[in-house]
């Protein structure tokens, strides 16, 4: 137990040390988009290198919480709420997405961690938006069944993602898109250290994922 919390700790300290330099090279790519000449191709490797700094540090929010490196703090949240705003924070890329949350906005509410709720959210769409086929989106629903709050998240994906979908939500599986090898992972994680479920499955070429918690 003491090697565990030892662990939990130099995860928690070895990412907060290494975010500082991923924000140093952000700030430093986007100083230099405001002060560079206009060229194409170098504001094309400065969103590049932009963009690589922004997937680093979400790497790193995955270990944090796969490892569950930091104590929860349990409240009521409304993943509705959580999920608009992921959704919101996504466009133009989750364009294609179907939401549908229930009216009565007691039926979204569960008890968990806040920061831990919008990594899951998070985690999960944006695996599924690289997963989705082009052509189709995905569907996500919210809904309360009996003392859980079941999130629901599905899109048509490619078969032969659907021959691996058992292995999806273990560490590093190499079918999951670049850089997301934690992602399902620690929503896995984090549903169960708050007393919940999260499973993953292939079904008619469908790509279904669902996530049931404590409801209020």
């Amino acid at each position: 137990m003491e090697s565990d919390v030892e662990t939990r700790a130099v995860v928690r300290q070895l990412c907060h040390e290494i975010r500082q330099p991923l924000s140093t090279i952000e700030s430093s790519a986007y100083y230099l988009q405001l002060i560079a000449p206009n060229d194409v191709r170098f504001d094309r490797e400065l969103e590049r290198i932009q963009q690589m700094a922004y997937q680093a540090n979400w790497i790193l929010a995955d270990v944090v919480h796969y490892m569950q490196a930091t104590q929860p703090q349990t409240e009521w949240v409304d993943l509705g709420e959580c999920i608009t705003g992921t959704i919101s924070s996504f466009v133009p890329a989750m364009a294609r997405v179907q939401f549908h949350c229930p009216e009565d906005r007691s039926a979204t509410l569960t008890l968990i961690d806040p920061a831990q709720a919008q990594h899951m959210v998070r985690a999960i769409l944006s695996v599924f938006r690289q997963i989705a086929r082009k052509d189709e989106g995905v569907r996500i629903t919210l809904a309360r069944r009996g003392e859980r709050t079941v999130l629901a998240v599905s899109c048509r994906a490619d078969e032969r993602l659907g021959e691996f979908a058992k292995d999806l939500m273990q560490p590093f599986t190499p079918h999951l898109p670049a850089g997301s090898g934690l992602a399902l992972a620690s929503v896995r994680r984090i549903a169960e250290v708050h007393q919940g479920t999260a499973q993953v499955e292939a079904r008619d070429g469908m790509l279904l994922l669902e996530v049931a918690l404590p409801a209020h």
